[in-house]
């Protein structure tokens, strides 16, 4: 036990000191080690590997999603056009013929009741669904709601990985 003045530390039963110094640093009968071992060093190169096989994999994944999500605004982004264009245009103009003779309709020839094909129209800005898509193809829907109210619907449709992608926006147009 250490009496009040000593200079000697409690803890100084811990330390053991040789007379020619040799082992000194001695810890409870271990001597302090210098540098790695083999096995650490392996388990460090075993750990880096598995990290870059961890991010390795996961790269084709972040890619895939990212392109999905690049096509989804793009068709998004054309759908978006297209409506603004079509109420910019006002209601007046919201028929086939202006349709068409505005360049926002590809024919005045509907696919189906009041819906119109738009897949190749701004040829010359290159902002069509055919050229920006993957097999892309843009619809517009007119209805006649009311005496003095359409509802317009611009459909944007695209394939990815074989599975048919759409977007849809709407909007209404009144006789103001």
């Amino acid at each position: 036990m250490a009496q009040i003045g000593s200079t000697a530390s409690p803890f100084s039963t811990f330390w053991a000191h040789s007379p020619t110094n040799q082992n000194e640093g001695v810890i409870m009968g271990c001597k302090k080690r210098r540098g790695t071992t083999l096995v650490e060093v392996l388990f460090a190169v075993f750990l880096v590997a598995v990290g870059a096989v961890v991010v390795a994999a996961t790269m084709p994944v972040a890619s895939a999603s990212r392109a999905k999500s690049d096509l989804f605004n793009k068709a998004t982004g054309l759908a978006q056009k297209q409506l603004e264009a079509i109420r910019g245009a006002g209601y007046g103009n919201i028929t086939a013929t202006q349709l068409y003779a505005l360049g926002l309709i590809d024919s005045t020839e509907p696919i189906e009741d009041d819906t119109y094909s738009f897949s190749n129209t701004d040829l010359a800005s290159l902002d069509s669904p055919a050229l920006v898509l993957p097999s892309g193809k843009g619809y517009v829907s007119v209805e006649q709601l009311d005496l003095d109210l359409r509802k317009v619907v611009v459909k944007v449709e695209w394939d990815w990985r074989g599975e048919k992608r759409t977007v849809t926006v709407g909007t209404t147009v009144a006789n103001l």
